[in-house]
């Protein structure tokens, strides 16, 4: 089994441990909830929800978190400013792990920060994210709120490969002044979580788990993917997913022990509510992880 030479940071995030050697810590689990397609949500632009399912997808992932000893977060996406801000009001009142804030507009992800701040939880939200779009007025806005957690999205619009993301993280790979790492340091985020950007299995999606691998030999901090969005775009799987749903659900997991097993600290894997059964399939690998290091 890999072991990095370098030192791997562990960052201490709302109470959770992003990052280390592979084999000597669990991966952490984050699941979305509100995300646009989510019949949760009965209004979008108030953040209205149905709070008794809310509870019973929660409670599922608090016990198998705990069954298991799997770390886990949330990925909050929202609309609208106010739609965010009751989200984490309703989250933060069920749940003491950290939420990560999501949305396709920037003035709702800052909305999002200032709802954290004043709701005082703004040391475990995570903001999602700086890439290679985020504009110099949003990271004053992050600056200005103290917050210190952010992924760092690795997407290259002109390099779907590893040199791609690797580079837009190192100085910027000719689209941004500055490296994504060296940006975000500067603006406050002492925290950074590193995605090696999986968008879509058509734009080389294996190539985040080779980057994840070089990311962690390079930086040492905590490294992974979302590899769940190859799965939702692979299209023989789609084609099959309407009739064969269990078949799926294989893949999905299938996908989780993938990544974990290229050495991801973290992964986000879709809809919360997949949380009991990718939870256990992620501590099976992690568990067969640990048993490969032992061996040196």
């Amino acid at each position: 089994m890999f072991r990095f030479q370098n030192e791997q940071k562990i960052l201490d995030i709302g109470g959770v441990n992003f990052g280390g050697q592979p084999g000597e810590r669990r991966t952490v689990i984050i699941g979305s909830l509100f995300y646009p397609s989510h019949s949760m949500v009965s209004n979008r632009r108030i953040g209205e929800i149905d709070e008794e399912r809310l509870d019973e997808v929660l409670g599922k992932l608090h016990s198998s978190a705990e069954e298991t000893g799997t770390p886990a977060a949330i990925m909050v996406y929202g609309e609208t400013g106010e739609a965010i801000s009751n989200y984490l009001r309703i989250l933060s009142e069920r749940t003491s792990l950290p939420l990560f804030i999501d949305s396709s507009s920037p003035d709702v992800r800052l909305s999002g920060v200032k709802s954290a701040s004043e709701m005082g939880i703004l040391d475990r939200v995570i903001y999602n994210s700086i890439n290679s779009g985020t504009t110099e007025k949003e990271l004053e806005g992050i600056q200005e709120y103290g917050l210190r957690n952010a992924v760092l999205l690795a997407f290259s619009p002109k390099d779907f490969g590893l040199k791609g993301k690797i580079y837009l993280l190192e100085d910027g790979g000719g689209i941004l002044k500055n490296g994504l790492v060296d940006l975000a340091d500067r603006y406050g985020i002492d925290r950074p979580l590193l995605d090696l950007a999986v968008m879509s299995m058509e734009q080389r999606a294996g190539s985040a788990l080779r980057a994840i691998f070089v990311s962690k030999a390079k930086w040492g901090l905590p490294s992974g993917c979302a590899l769940h969005n190859a799965v939702e775009s692979w299209a023989p799987l789609a084609n099959v997913k309407a009739q064969e749903p269990a078949l799926y659900r294989y893949v999905d997991e299938a996908a989780c022990s993938a990544a974990i097993m290229a050495g991801a600290d973290f992964l986000m894997f879709g809809p919360l509510e997949a949380s009991r059964r990718v939870i256990y399939a992620a501590t099976f690998t992690d568990e067969l992880m640990h048993q490969a290091s032992l061996d040196g």
